[in-house]
């Protein structure tokens, strides 16, 4: 800085010290023409790794390239900083700032600063979304004209969200809702303007003003009265919104930030195109369950079936999917709940039976008919009980099976999955895994009753979300396989063992061990209506005729 203000005539008056938090500070005056600037830049304390930053001392506003605090946007950013620029070079960048935009013909200096949604949207809580099927909706709407509308809003977090539902009494075809449960729907005008017309900052009398401008008296009532009203002033390319409201006896006017909503193109695999009006069916819905359906419902599954008699309780908060709202409620209704927050509009059936546990028959029967009405079922159980009805089902209904586990202390985990006629059938394949074990001479792990999310060999183990959620992650990867890719898998083999940590088996963490299943052989036909009749009748004809006691056959 020495040698630049011996060499450049515009700066001088610098002066270092210590200041606020032992920050290394210096002040220095710029000239031109015939001002003086007086500046000070005070050092980061991750220096040289992060800016300084120079504000005007007197605490003024002297550009346009300047944040609310003061601070000179400069050349130099935490966006595009390198250790290698020095104070001087910060300094020459406030002078060239300050002599562009009071250079001859005032020309101004351009803006490299490109602010993001979220710079430009986390002061303003009033927020609308403008939906790609709102936008297409409004420009229907006469110039000129005002139309009835809806508008859904929801408040969290502090920030009020809202978005047209309904226009002109038309809803707006797969509009998407901030959520159904809380949000509240009000009532709304659209009024359709000149792009020329001014829609910003204005005041409640100013609005109503420019709706009698153009001859709607009913709209500026709407606005001049008591009561709540939106108001949605729309043109091509630009949509403003207003909420009218009273405060306090005062009539009072909020503007919102409208966040237009584009089309992001697309974000999952092709493949997963097939998965649109899939059913998938989890049985077990606790940390390993849970994390599966979410995952699922992001890769495009609308429709579920979630069978679990569990509760959830505070002692499961630190691996499911749940969090504390849930807990006390069971487990299918509170997992439904979020899939619906995550997906939107979801189709559940939530069983609260145990399968396999102590239900009556008729239950149980009841449950497997819902699970014979999936595409793909997931057993989240760990339980051979829970197995064996989900393998009688997929076997008999020819449907893919995945099941998985989490071994003791999280050390790793299997993942499993079968085709029909393309692996064996699931009890067979378990068998087979079974088998694949004892050949290695590797001893079952814990006992049947032990808990398989802790207590690992040596005892010292306790698995964590993220060694339930990576053995998750893996069950979900093969459920969207078998309907995405069905002849076309990614997976050479259909089962898996992962380890997560070293010991037992392992000797590193993220070994992975492929067990081949084969022998697949045609599974048997699906039982369908025809099927069964065919069956009934051969039963009739085969069994003895009952007789009632006029010695009749009975029907």
């Amino acid at each position: 800085m020495a040698e630049l203000a011996e060499g450049a005539g515009w700066l001088g008056g610098i002066r270092w010290y210590v200041g606020d938090d032992l920050a290394l500070t210096v002040d220095f005056d710029v000239a031109h023409g015939a001002e003086t600037f007086p500046l000070t830049m005070t050092y980061a304390a991750l220096h040289p790794h992060a800016p300084p930053r120079i504000v005007p001392r007197d605490g003024g506003r002297l550009s346009g390239h300047q944040y609310a605090d003061g601070q000179l946007c400069l050349e130099y950013r935490p966006d595009n900083w390198v250790p290698d620029v020095t104070g001087a070079m910060l300094i020459e960048s406030a002078h060239r700032l300050i002599s562009g935009e009071r250079g001859e013909g005032d020309r101004g200096v351009p803006s490299a600063h490109h602010a993001t949604l979220g710079q430009r949207t986390r002061g303003q809580p009033f927020r609308f979304l403008l939906m790609p099927q709102a936008e297409r909706r409004l420009s229907f709407v006469p110039k000129g004209a005002s139309v009835e509308a809806l508008v859904s809003e929801r408040l969290r977090a502090g920030t009020f969200v809202s978005t047209l539902v309904q226009v002109g009494g038309e809803a707006i075809a797969g509009a998407w809702e901030p959520g159904t449960a809380g949000s509240d729907q009000f009532p709304a005008r659209v009024v359709s303007l000149d792009p020329a017309a001014p829609k910003r900052g204005l005041t409640v009398e100013r609005l109503a003003a420019a709706l009698e401008g153009l001859g709607l008296v009913e709209d500026a009532r709407l606005v001049r009265m008591p009561g709540g009203v939106h108001v949605v002033l729309a043109s091509p390319g630009d949509v403003v919104v207003y909420y009218v409201y009273d405060s306090k006896g005062v009539r009072s006017i909020v503007e919102y930030q409208t966040l237009p909503i584009t089309d992001p193109g697309r974000r999952l695999p092709e493949a997963y195109d097939a998965l649109r009006g899939k059913t998938v069916g989890i049985v077990g819905t606790g940390s390993l369950g849970s994390k599966v359906a979410v995952t699922l419902a992001r890769a495009g599954f609308g429709r579920f079936v979630l069978i679990d008699d569990d509760v959830f309780l505070p002692g499961n908060l630190v691996r499911n999917e749940l969090g504390l709202a849930a807990i006390g409620i069971h487990k299918v209704d509170a997992l439904a709940a979020r899939l619906a927050a995550v997906r939107g509009k979801v189709e559940v059936t939530k069983r609260r039976v145990p399968l396999g546990g102590q239900e009556s028959s008729g239950t149980t029967e009841s449950v497997l008919a819902d699970l014979a009405a999936c595409d793909v079922i997931v057993d989240a159980t760990a339980d051979p009980h829970a197995f064996n009805f989900c393998a009688a089902v997929a076997s008999r209904n020819r449907r893919p099976l995945v099941w998985g586990e989490v071994f003791a202390g999280g050390i790793g985990g299997l993942v499993a999955r079968v085709r029909p006629d393309l692996e064996p059938e699931p009890q067979v394949a378990r068998g087979r895994i079974a088998a694949w074990f004892e050949a290695r001479g590797i001893p079952v792990q814990t006992d049947p009753g032990a808990d398989p999310y802790g207590g690992g060999p040596d005892g010292t183990w306790v698995a964590d979300d993220a060694e339930v959620g990576a053995i998750a992650a893996h069950l979900a990867r093969f459920a969207t396989d078998a309907l995405a890719r069905p002849a076309d898998t990614i997976f050479p083999s259909p089962a898996y063992v992962v380890a997560l940590r070293a010991g037992w088996m392992f000797d590193a963490p993220f070994e992975t061990w492929p067990i081949d299943l084969l022998g697949a052989r045609e599974w048997s036909p699906e039982a369908t209506t025809a099927s069964a009749e065919e069956s009934l009748a051969l039963i009739r004809e085969l069994m003895p005729a009952v007789v009632d006691d006029d010695d009749q056959p009975a029907a």
